[in-house]
């Protein structure tokens, strides 16, 4: 649930230029960032920062995920970017992700974890197919498992097991976003969508309307799985003063412009 407000969410900002990331008007923008708190405004950081590239015309999705140590300037200072959210909330977020990137950004959802889990415990839980890789760092049997919400949220932050950390974390909640978003556009699960969301609404801070969320789930009903493309930021690990960053190349941040 915490994932399937991405597909509601693009279709009411189909003619407005400030959520163009090119010069392509049938693409736009949208921020979904997973807090570390029940919803606080300030004072906890976010857990997750994806962008939403999304096509209107030909019904295509890019999943673009922003490494949350990643090392970006906060108010003049140097820091990671998942910090700013504890500093000034959402506001700070989205001016440090534009400054950051140099892209237009208007639209955002934050999601606290506590919303997912009740979000996914509203519809009964989900069932996710968990490969070899996955299932072997997480010490899991391969294959489908059906997950509460709890277990979903615990599914999708784990990261001690990977050798890649932080890295192979992102691999895998943009995995599990693309199986839930194939799943719930499914017309005989397209009911669900509103349950969902009136278990969550009340955690949710977001500035997009319901009304044009839902128009945006009828448009994206049909989607199929190679019409989700996932992006990551790529970057190396560097440090200072005894503190990782992910650094991002700047080649990384031109290709998502183009």
């Amino acid at each position: 649930v915490l994932f399937s407000s991405i597909i509601l969410v693009i279709n009411f900002v189909k003619n407005d230029s400030d959520d163009r990331i090119s010069g392509n008007g049938d693409e736009f923008l949208f921020l979904l960032a997973g807090v570390d708190s029940t919803g606080e405004d300030t004072g906890t950081r976010t857990d997750t920062l994806m962008l939403v590239k999304a096509n209107v015309d030909d019904k295509s999705i890019d999943l673009i995920s922003i490494p949350r140590d990643s090392k970006v300037e906060i108010n003049g200072y140097m820091d990671k970017i998942n910090a700013a959210h504890s500093y000034g909330g959402i506001d700070l977020t989205m001016q440090t992700i534009r400054d950051f990137l140099g892209i237009n950004l208007t639209y955002y959802c934050v999601i606290p974890f506590e919303a997912v889990v009740e979000g996914i415990d509203a519809i009964g839980g989900i069932d996710i197919e968990v490969d070899d890789y996955v299932a072997s760092a997480m010490d899991i049997s391969p294959g489908t498992h059906h997950f509460t919400g709890e277990e979903a949220l615990n599914y999708v932050r784990f990261r001690k097991g990977y050798e890649n950390a932080d890295l192979g974390r992102i691999s895998t909640q943009q995995d599990f976003m693309m199986q839930f978003i194939n799943e719930m556009t499914k017309a005989k699960n397209l009911p669900k969508l509103p349950i969902a969301y009136m278990a969550m609404k009340d955690k949710i801070k977001t500035n997009i309307k319901f009304s044009k969320l839902s128009q945006l789930a009828l448009a994206f009903r049909s989607i199929d799985k190679s019409d989700i493309n996932m992006v990551r930021l790529e970057g190396s690990v560097t440090y200072e003063d005894d503190v990782s960053y992910f650094e991002i190349y700047d080649e990384s941040i031109e290709e998502i412009r183009s």
